[in-house]
């Protein structure tokens, strides 16, 4: 059957059919569609490769109009017009090769954004024949019939067929900051979005309860595909660290259009060739581009990535792999982040078979991917009455759930969660609840999980929680274990000694979230509770309590999320790490949300910046150490590439200055550039993390990136390859000429520039073997200047064959610079201060 004949127009309102006239319509059935019937709806995937040259074009355009490149495109036609074609060449192969650098980079930024978005999206449950499985959400088809429960982000416009319970958080499309109620009933044609109780609409998360829905609209024919707010093919934002490359680029930009015209204006007026002033100018201008910075940065930040994908840790936003690393207080959920999730009913308080009875029917007869619920349920399930009446799922605020059953005599209502919440509602002396409060403390003391479970008959169906949850006859107590995972202690105690305090917060009972801190190492006293008592704190007493406080139990969804705004108030960075439904909007509100991957629900993965694709807690710490060892490794490699530059600038300046010609031309500058870039981004991205990364307190968030120490280090690299390459070329043109002059400032150049960025080395005298690029880039750059000083190679560049006389100097000067940058190093404590 043809797909686009079941596809709905845009005139048919499928909220307000019966939902057994649209199963008919859409030719589909209660139990779903069969696989073949599937197959042949589902459109076949264009090949995209019109599509995929023209994004590549586009990147290739984009790159080619930076301003940085249109002036290298000036520079490269004046060159030409003036006759000067090696240059033009040589400027000309610069812009081809970074404008290409960039597009493919991009390109491949598009591709791994994609394989992420395929790894990490949410599945969504279909019926097909009947059987429940997980599929691709573009592999969902109109007329299939979606499972849908708490934490599911919805995979197609749908009609709902069954709710229980089933509220839907609508904001993307409504506005509405609160969970819609959905239930099967039709509404008019006429209602408003926001009103349409019986659709459910792709994009959106399920908030609480579950239910079915038959898929009426896919893709682009959802709402969200028609308003375009999901975007394939987003890109993601910039970092700090790329603002900041971004603001020096403009800056050398001003400084290169100052070059071009200062330096004629200058020569002429002194009297010297226009023509040749103008060129110098240019060339000039051309040494002071910082074209491949962009590049650099990416290039780190890029390694690093796949350096933590490799370890279990996944980004899923640029940024998060800078600021994981500044991070100074980790808030951690309790449940499936540092335990297990995997709970064990243990004790029974009550006669057991009617409280796991209650229990059971406080469920309401939902599916359920809780823990604790499917420790309840026997492998045989639960004996329940005959039919459920009306659901009331699980609500944070109130602390219970419950269900009303019926048998067509009377109505029986089961409620079940947390103790306390759940004795307020019961009618029992003050002197048995204060009793069984205490005997449900003692139980959560040993670090157990408690629920009280309850119940009452009915005359009639309750229309509400509040009717249903009040004169409640208690039942009893359950309590269950969920061990701690392996290597939390060690992973807190390791954060700890790196300056990173851990805060646990949780909904659980406090007795039981001191209890599992403890645990994990963390000093734990009385915990701090959510709720009113946590509301009845100011921002700033709230502040102060956070910073003693390690346990915060009890906790709301709305409450984790102020105590990210408080503690980011204060000026922290926060990290925050969760599973449910209930830690997105914290995860989201962090600085760093780190979520768990093969456990987390599908709303925790969409928020978080990090996932750990293992759910091991002690990948938190290699993710904070690979960050950190991400900004010490770029600011090192900044430090060189912009000293570098400066020296650049500075060595073809001061001969311009003097009234000499400038040692070297654009084609020379492409040279020492890939040199400096090349060399620079493969070595600093080569460094092994510093085992004292993790024994130091984080870089402090409020320092700029270009504080004292990186100038020093900018200062002291641009000062030795001024003092290795500047005074050969001056002492060696007299007596042999420009060309002479300018072989001996290059060969200086390549001897010296490794080994001036070795000095930028956290340790540099550290064993070769840990990182073979430095040695490498060392070896490279010497048989190069070798090749120009020995061979004819050198008249390529219009430059001239070295005698030994002056391929002595240049290794002295080298040396020199070299010995500059050793002291240097040591005078301002570099290893340590970057």
């Amino acid at each position: 059957m043809d797909s686009h004949a079941l596809a709905p127009n845009r005139d048919w309102a499928p909220h307000a059919l019966p939902a057994t006239v649209l199963v008919g319509r859409l030719q589909s059935s209660p139990q779903g569609l069969s696989d073949t019937e599937a197959r042949a709806r589902l459109a076949p995937p264009e090949s995209g490769e019109r599509g995929r040259l023209a994004i590549a074009l586009a990147e290739l355009a984009e790159a080619l109009l930076e301003p940085l490149q249109l002036l290298l495109l000036v520079v490269g036609v004046l060159a030409a017009i003036f006759g000067e074609l090696r240059d033009a060449i040589a400027i000309f192969s610069v812009i081809t090769i970074v404008a290409a650098v960039e597009a493919i980079s991009e390109a491949r930024a598009e591709r791994a954004l994609r394989a992420l978005r395929e790894l990490s999206a949410p599945t969504a449950r279909v019926r097909r024949g009947g059987v429940v499985r997980a599929v691709a959400r573009r592999e969902v088809v109109v007329g299939d019939v979606l499972e849908l429960g708490s934490g599911d982000l919805i995979a197609a416009d749908c009609r709902v067929l069954a709710a229980a319970g089933l509220r839907v958080g609508e904001a993307a499309l409504t506005g509405e900051p609160t969970g819609a109620a959905k239930d099967p009933e039709p509404v008019p044609v006429d209602a408003p979005l926001a009103d349409r109780s019986s659709m459910v609409y792709a994009g959106t998360a399920v908030l609480a309860g579950a239910g079915t829905g038959l898929a009426v609209a896919v893709g682009a024919e959802s709402e969200l595909g028609r308003l375009g707010r999901l975007v394939a093919e987003a890109k993601e934002p910039p970092t700090p660290l790329q603002r900041t490359m971004r603001e020096l680029a403009r800056t050398s930009l001003v400084v290169a259009l100052l070059a071009c015209v200062l330096v004629p204006v200058l020569g002429a007026l002194r009297g010297q060739p226009f023509r040749q002033m103008l060129l110098d100018g240019l060339t000039l201008a051309f040494a002071t581009i910082p074209e491949e910075l962009p590049i650099l940065v990416t290039v780190l930040v890029a390694v690093q990535g796949i350096r933590l994908a490799r370890r279990g840790v996944l980004l899923r936003k640029l940024r998060a792999a800078e600021a994981v690393g500044a991070a100074t207080v980790l808030l951690s959920d309790k449940t499936g982040t540092l335990t297990e999730n995997r709970l064990r009913l243990i004790h029974v308080e009550g006669e057991r078979t009617h409280v796991l009875a209650a229990a059971v029917a406080a469920l309401g007869g939902a599916g359920t991917q809780d823990p604790l619920d499917r420790a309840l349920l026997p492998p045989g399930g639960g004996t329940v009455p005959h039919g459920v009446a009306r659901r009331f799922p699980f609500d944070p605020r109130r602390g219970r759930e419950s269900a009303a059953w019926t048998d067509g005599e009377g109505t029986y209502v089961a409620v079940k969660g947390a103790p306390e919440r759940v004795l307020a509602e019961c009618a029992i002396a003050s002197a048995e609840r204060e009793r069984v409060l205490e005997h449900a403390s003692e139980l959560a003391r040993e670090g157990l999980r408690v629920i009280a479970v309850a119940c009452r008959t009915m005359g009639a169906i309750p229309r509400s929680w509040q009717d249903a949850e009040r004169d409640l006859s208690l039942v009893g107590l359950a309590a269950f274990a969920d061990p701690l995972r392996a290597g939390v202690r060690d992973a807190v105690s390791t954060l700890a000694r790196a300056g990173v305090r851990t805060i646990l917060i949780t909904g659980d009972h406090p007795a039981t979230a001191t209890s599992i801190a403890r645990q994990a190492g963390l000093v734990a006293g009385p915990a701090l509770q959510g709720g009113d008592a946590l509301g009845a704190l100011s921002d700033g007493e709230l502040s102060a309590h956070l910073s003693s406080e390690t346990v915060i139990a009890r906790a709301s969804p709305a409450d984790k999320q102020r105590l990210v705004r408080v503690l980011q108030g204060a000026g922290e960075v926060v990290a925050v790490t969760g599973d449910g439904v209930n830690d997105a909007p914290a995860l989201a509100a962090a600085d760093v949300g780190i979520a768990m991957g093969a456990r987390g629900t599908d709303l925790a993965r969409e928020a978080a910046d990090l996932v750990l694709t293992d759910d091991a807690y002690p990948t938190i710490v290699t993710a904070i150490a690979g960050g950190r060892g991400l900004a010490t490794q770029l600011r090192r490699a900044v430090a060189f590439y912009l000293g570098a530059k400066v020296a650049l600038v500075a060595t073809i300046a001061v001969p311009l200055a003097l009234g000499l010609p400038s040692p070297f031309g654009p084609a020379e500058i492409v040279l020492l550039e890939l040199f400096m870039d090349i060399g620079a981004s493969v070595a600093f991205t080569s460094e092994p993390v510093d085992a004292e990364t993790m024994r130091n307190p984080p870089r402090d968030p409020a320092r700029r990136f270009l504080d004292r120490a990186e100038i020093s280090a900018i200062a002291l690299t641009a000062a030795s390859l001024v003092a290795a390459t500047l005074p050969a070329y001056l002492l060696v043109r007299p007596l042999e000429g420009a060309a002479a002059g300018g072989a001996t400032a290059l060969v200086a150049w390549l001897l010296s520039n490794s080994a001036i960025a070795w000095s930028l080395r956290t340790h540099p005298g550290q064993n070769m073997a840990r990182n073979v690029a430095f040695p490498a880039w060392a070896l490279a750059a010497a048989l190069t200047a070798m090749i120009f000083a020995l061979t004819p190679a050198a008249a390529a560049l219009g430059l001239k064959q070295l005698h030994a006389p002056a391929l002595a100097l240049a290794v002295a000067a080298a040396a020199a610079g070299t010995a500059l940058a050793a002291v240097g190093r040591r005078a301002l404590s570099l290893s340590h201060r970057l």
